[in-house]
């Protein structure tokens, strides 16, 4: 009972001791599925999704999800579902993406290391942004939709050389 933390609502213990994920043993859940199991509480998920819009007031945020944090299309769902938009760094997590039915607008591609044919299918597709690093990729980007003769959204990230404290931004690796 002691690792049973009061933020975590959905666990609870049974006077044997057993775990209980939702008033679920994980016991009847190993039975059913096996181990190791990964269990996901979709209430919890909901909620902390709601948190972090709930933090910014802003009526036009539109937060995205990293969907490398977790690609499983479920969560995807879920996330599509509390108002988010993905932010890919991949084709295939693009097509994770319009599996979970999030429109190509509601996806912003952001790869450090985009090749000529992730440009072209990212462009094809019509998400919303490509997002470049450098002034290269803004070069290579602008070459590979001119040579499809299709116009594609740019996002460009910078980084403003920061210093705070004894940490400065000019050694991360995002932005130019």
């Amino acid at each position: 009972r002691r690792y049973l933390r009061p933020r975590w609502n959905f666990l609870s213990q049974d006077k044997k001791g057993i775990l209980h994920v939702n008033n679920v043993s994980v016991k009847d859940l190993e039975k059913k599925y096996g181990t190791p199991l990964y269990i996901l509480v979709e209430s919890e998920i909901r909620d902390r999704l709601r948190r972090f819009k709930n933090a910014f007031p802003y009526e036009k945020l539109r937060p995205q999800y990293a969907c490398k944090c977790n690609s499983n299309l479920e969560i995807l769902k879920i996330v599509r579902e509390e108002g988010f938009e993905l932010d890919v760094s991949s084709v295939g997590e693009i097509i994770l993406g319009l599996l979970a039915d999030f429109s190509p607008e509601q996806i912003t591609f952001t790869n450090l290391y985009k090749t000529e044919q992730d440009i072209m299918f990212a462009a094809k597709i019509g998400v919303r942004a490509i997002t470049a690093d450098s002034l290269e990729e803004i070069k290579r980007i602008g070459a590979v939709t001119q040579k499809m003769q299709m116009p594609v959204r740019l996002f460009i990230r910078i980084n403003p050389n920061i210093r705070y404290g004894n940490k400065l931004q000019k050694l991360h690796t995002f932005g130019t």
